[in-house]
């Protein structure tokens, strides 16, 4: 697909454009660029799971607003992206290969649209494979801001739990079985854990309405092994020895989706990462209210502006 997902309620930013472009193994992926006239910088913003490119319209509309041009792409598995490719991988090694995609999509495809200074910034999920590609020393990004980054997926022994389950089911051949078989949550606003906006949770249930193909359905036993087992390789002393930027990780003060007291451990272990916690948000921030947001925007501003 070469065009974006369209509905009423989601403006497509001026100068947008979609765009298919090969991993380094040949999956395909889908990317976009969101330019802005003088630019003080690009933004590589990198979503959570299940969502895809058009959810962030708004968010980029607020960095095109601080002068700054946008790449994202979609997560292979996930949005428009390849899922063929995703489906051994995601009980083997999938969040290796998605830190190698966003080391490809920003070498090979960012950097000659766009100019310097690059920051990077991603939401959940998108912190896994961010975090794995920073720890590798990569420093093509000047700093990296990690809003409700997906370090643990679940708090106490509910982690222990999952990560043998998830991992005899994988072992058995039962990795592409759902977790659960209720149907997902964020459809409905009533009781979700994402957003206490409605417009805007109303918003992206139109988006996936509009384009079924684009939403995932539950996570798989596979995933969570993934998961699971990348969190305690990023858990192991000396991980973050070789990070190279700033990295500033943004804690949802009402989280309930992941393991938000889990980020105090990671910047424990480098004096290059710092943590913010945003009072009252649930766990999807940029997702959350106008004053709920606002907070979360200084942070921005704050950690741009010690560049």
């Amino acid at each position: 697909m070469t065009d974006f997902i369209r509905i009423p309620s989601n403006p497509i930013p001026d100068g947008a454009k979609t765009f298919m472009f090969a991993a380094p193994d040949g999956a395909k992926l889908r990317g976009a660029f969101f330019p802005v006239a003088d630019a003080r910088g690009t933004i590589v913003l990198e979503p959570g799971w299940a969502e895809f490119i058009e959810k962030y319209f708004e968010t980029i509309g607020r960095l095109h607003a601080r002068k700054f041009n946008v790449a994202m792409m979609d997560w292979r598995g996930q949005g428009l992206s390849d899922r063929e490719s995703a489906r051994e991988a995601k009980w083997k090694n999938y969040f290796h290969i998605l830190r190698e995609d966003l080391r490809h999509f920003t070498e090979a495809h960012v950097k000659p649209r766009f100019g310097a200074p690059m920051m990077l910034m991603t939401h959940s999920m998108g912190g896994m494979p961010a975090l794995m590609l920073l720890a590798d020393g990569y420093d093509g990004f000047e700093r990296a801001l990690l809003c409700a980054p997906m370090t643990r997926l679940f708090a106490g022994p509910a982690n222990a739990v999952f990560t043998a389950v998830s991992a005899i089911t994988s072992a058995i051949g039962l990795g592409a079985a759902p977790v659960t078989s209720k149907e997902d949550d964020s459809k409905a606003f009533e009781g979700n854990i994402l957003t206490s906006d409605p417009a805007r949770h109303e918003r992206f249930r139109q988006l996936q309405l509009a384009e079924p193909s684009a939403a995932n359905a539950a996570p798989t036993f596979g995933w969570v092994h993934a998961a699971t087992k990348t969190s305690k390789e990023m858990h192991q002393p000396g991980f973050f020895d070789n990070l190279q930027i700033p990295v500033r990780i943004i804690t949802a003060g009402e989280e309930k989706l992941i393991d938000g007291g889990d980020h105090a451990t990671i910047a424990a272990n480098s004096d290059r990462i710092e943590r913010v916690i945003i009072p009252g948000a649930l766990h999807e921030i940029m997702m959350e209210r106008d004053e709920v947001q606002e907070p979360y925007w200084k942070a921005f501003d704050t950690f741009v502006a010690t560049g």
